[in-house]
């Protein structure tokens, strides 16, 4: 079997920033945000879900992905949650630009407290399930997040174009 572009940008051994995102559910409706504030320009003004980088910081070095997942989604739309599921892991490759490369474990969450709030980082909106806002997020997120609002499991890697742009690659594991 040929070596796959991913194949071949795995073998280089990139540095994968550790990150998680979360899709709050409400009946037939999901909430995501619309990014304001984020680093290195990675998915400004894209609507994407909740979260961001664990253990990025000295304070939170040792954090779990769980443990990332609760300060994330309260720094970034001021709610706590409650109840949460592992939906599996997804992997963003951007050879182009390495530092954007990471591994992000995906929930979804049933429960939570509070009001989801507007703050610096994130405008957060709620959407139909079956309509989600395509011309406003990645290209990937067309691929999976669907999947994973049918409460399917996902486990999958994906890798952009010269421009950051489009997937030019991806591949769904078991």
């Amino acid at each position: 079997m040929p070596m796959t572009e991913i194949d071949r940008y795995l073998e280089t051994e990139p540095t994968l920033t550790r990150a998680v995102v979360c899709f709050l559910e409400l009946e037939d409706k999901v909430l995501l945000g619309l990014r304001k504030k984020v680093s290195f320009g990675l998915g400004e003004n894209l609507i994407a879900g909740i979260g961001g980088k664990v253990g990025d910081k000295p304070e939170n070095k040792n954090e779990t992905n769980r443990e990332g997942l609760i300060r994330e989604v309260k720094e970034e739309i001021g709610v706590k949650i409650k109840e949460f599921k592992d939906m599996g892991r997804v992997r963003f490759l951007f050879p182009n630009k390495p530092k954007w490369d990471q591994d992000v474990k995906v929930y979804l969450v049933s429960k939570w407290e509070g009001e989801p709030q507007k703050t610096e980082e994130i405008v957060p909106q709620w959407y139909k399930k079956d309509q989600l806002p395509k011309k406003q997020m990645w290209d990937d997120n067309l691929l999976w997040v669907p999947k994973v609002l049918k409460g399917e499991r996902v486990n999958a890697t994906f890798i952009y174009d010269e421009n950051n742009q489009k997937v030019i690659e991806y591949i769904f594991e078991d």
